[in-house]
């Protein structure tokens, strides 16, 4: 017995080694991922990559708008679509559930709060890095000019042209920084649309998910996915009524962002359900907190028992009984 668990500890030791050099490895590759797609955001933003230009009618009534500024700043935007989500999976965890719930079903393996909630966090951040990577591209190649962009891009081929169309232009405008002229051409798709739906999808599900069948939770939850969807709704709203979008950028924004949060749910967080991923776990009923019921005692119990029924049974059968004759 003392050889066996001496070797069950080595053997675990050995698995605790090999995933924590699996996981600073994952962590040196997700930097350095970080690292490129910071730069190719960079270089796309700051006019390194060449834009495209896809022209405009003189005196277009739908490009005329004056330019306001953004209700949802971009900083706003950020720190609903960055920040909350990671705040709000802390409280619903740390609220809802214990430290003991989330030890993994394999033996030798315990989760924790932290190493799960960042690990579905990791899901989110990434697929949100990615849909940034992407629009910012497609904001690039397709260059589709603002409502506002007469009076942003000022482009010169505007004062003497009459109803005609125009391909390439030059915008004229040196009040304001080359950044946001570049901008005005930016208008498919909506960005806030995007993020705003990705997290709004998101964060619903999750509340949707993890928040446990209880009095209040039952009382609060409809409340606060409410709120959650209003603020991908205002998101949305706010960038037709600042006039810094057409009604089909945001329409494709939302379908992206629903898109999105679709996948990031179903495909990367597995629609929150903790369970053990080992090849022979066994299936079991549902229970409150996302987790596969499996009574891992009872079933060692029953192995157990069959098996020292079974050694009964072969040293039953080395007895030779006594014969009646005898």
């Amino acid at each position: 017995m003392k050889k066996t668990d001496e070797l069950n500890g080595h053997t675990t030791e050995v698995r605790n080694s090999i995933a924590r050099q699996k996981f600073l490895f994952y962590n040196i590759r997700r930097r350095h991922r970080y690292g490129a797609v910071f730069v190719f955001i960079g270089v796309v933003e700051f006019g390194i990559f060449p834009q495209q230009q896809i022209g405009f009618y003189c005196n277009d009534p739908g490009l005329s708008f004056k330019f306001t500024g953004d209700t949802i700043s971009y900083s706003v935007l950020l720190g609903g679509s960055v920040i909350f989500p990671l705040i709000a999976m802390w409280l619903a965890e740390w609220s809802c559930y214990k430290p003991d719930s989330y030890k993994s079903l394999r033996p030798g393996c315990v989760g924790t709060r932290g190493k799960q909630i960042w690990t579905w966090y990791g899901h989110y951040a990434t697929a949100c890095v990615t849909i940034t990577c992407v629009l910012q591209l497609v904001k690039t190649l397709v260059g589709a000019p603002r409502p506002h962009f007469f009076d942003t891009c000022k482009p010169r081929e505007m004062y003497n042209c009459t109803e005609t169309y125009v391909q390439y232009y030059t915008c004229t405008n040196t009040e304001t920084s080359t950044w946001v002229v570049s901008d005005a051409s930016k208008s498919f798709p909506s960005g806030h649309s995007i993020l705003s739906t990705y997290t709004s999808v998101y964060i619903i599900w999750y509340l949707q998910k993890r928040l446990p069948n209880r009095a209040l939770t039952t009382l609060f939850k409809p409340w606060m996915q409410c709120l959650v969807l209003c603020w991908g709704i205002v998101c949305c709203m706010t960038r037709l009524s600042d006039h810094r979008h057409h009604w089909w950028d945001v329409l494709a924004g939302i379908i992206i962002g629903l898109a999105a949060g679709f996948y990031c749910v179903k495909v990367n967080c597995k629609e929150f359900v903790l369970k053990d991923d080992s090849s022979d776990w066994a299936r079991g009923e549902s229970v409150e907190n996302g987790h596969h019921g499996y009574d891992n005692r009872r079933h060692q119990s029953v192995r157990k028992l069959l098996s020292n029924t079974s050694v009964e049974n072969r040293e039953m059968g080395d007895v030779v009984t006594p014969s009646w004759k005898e």
